[in-house]
C-alpha cells in the first residue's frame, strides 16, 4: 500500500507512518541537491522548504502506485526507492533507482495518474510536496519551469536510452552501461577507483537491466575477475571505468 501524507499520522495495514518535523537546515541541505531547485536563492529555497513535509516509508511500502491518481512528488532524504512499471507479462520492470537528493513522482505533476510505481527498497525518509503546491511554486518562480522541463527531458532521454539498451544490447553491455551511469550519478573517487554510494543487490541489478539474478551474478563475477570492479562494505567500487567504456564501444 502507499504511504502517509504530509502533516499527520495514518496507519496502513497496521503500520503507522509518522511525519516528524525535521530541522530546517537539514531539509534545505537535501533540497539543494535537487537539480531544478538549485536555481533558487538561499532565501527562496528556505521559504520553499516550508511547503515540504517529512514522511517515512518502511521497506516494501509504496510511495505511490502506477495508475492511481497523482497528487504529490517526493524528494528523497534517506534510503533507496525503485521506480517500477508493470509489463504486459505481469512482471514489474525497474525503470530507475533514486536516492538522497533525487525526486520521484515528478512526471506525475502534469498527469492525472501515476505513470509508474515507487517502492521503498529499504527504509525511506522523504520530503513530500503536493501537486498543488508545486504548481504554485512554478508560478511564483517562473525560472524554475525551464529548469524542471530540462530535468524531465533528461529523465526521458535516459529512460529511452535504457529501453534501447534492453532491446539491442547484451547483458554484459547493459550492466556495463548501468555501472557507468551509477559512477556518474552516485560515484565518489576513492583509492581503488570510483565507489558507487548506493547499495544495490544483485537482484536490483538484474531487475534494472532486465535479466535473471543468476546472469547478473555471473557477469559481475566476470567483471571482478577482469579487474573492472570490486566491493567495499557492500558497495561496488569500479576500478576501471575505462574498461567498461571500451566494452560499450565494442
Amino acid at each position: 500500500m502507499t504511504g502517509g501524507q504530509d502533516s499527520f499520522t495514518r496507519t496502513f495495514g497496521g503500520i503507522g507512518v509518522v511525519n516528524t518535523p525535521n530541522p530546517a537546515s537539514q531539509k534545505i541541505s537535501v533540497l539543494k541537491k535537487v537539480p531544478f531547485l538549485k536555481a533558487l536563492s538561499g532565501a527562496e529555497i528556505k521559504k520553499v522548504s516550508q511547503k515540504f513535509g517529512e514522511t517515512r516509508f518502511r521497506k516494501g511500502e509504496y510511495l505511490y502506485l502506477e495508475g492511481e491518481s497523482s497528487d504529490r512528488l517526493y524528494v528523497i532524504k534517506q534510503g533507496k526507492v525503485k521506480i517500477t512499471k508493470g509489463s504486459s507479462s505481469g512482471k514489474e520492470v525497474v525503470l530507475d533507482v533514486v536516492s538522497t537528493g533525487e525526486i520521484c513522482g515528478g512526471s506525475s505533476v502534469y498527469s492525472q495518474i501515476n505513470p509508474a510505481s515507487a517502492l521503498a527498497a529499504e527504509e525511506v525518509i522523504s520530503y513530500g510536496l503536493s501537486k498543488k503546491d508545486f504548481l504554485q511554486l512554478l508560478e511564483t518562480y517562473p525560472h524554475l519551469s525551464t529548469q524542471f522541463i530540462m530535468y524531465l527531458g533528461q529523465k526521458l532521454m535516459k529512460a529511452h536510452e535504457m529501453m534501447m539498451s534492453l532491446v539491442a544490447s547484451s547483458v554484459e553491455k547493459r550492466i556495463a552501461a548501468l555501472l557507468v551511469g551509477l559512477c556518474e550519478k552516485h560515484g565518489s573517487v576513492v583509492e581503488q577507483g570510483i565507489r558507487i554510494n548506493l547499495r544495490l543487490t544483485r537482484q536490483d541489478i538484474a531487475d534494472i537491466v532486465g535479466t535473471t539474478v543468476e546472469t547478473a551474478i555471473r557477469v559481475m563475477s566476470k567483471f571482478r575477475k577482469q579487474g573492472i570492479l570490486t566491493t567495499d562494505s557492500k558497495h561496488i567500487v569500479v576500478i576501471s571505468k575505462e574498461k567498461l567504456g571500451r566494452l560499450l564501444m565494442n
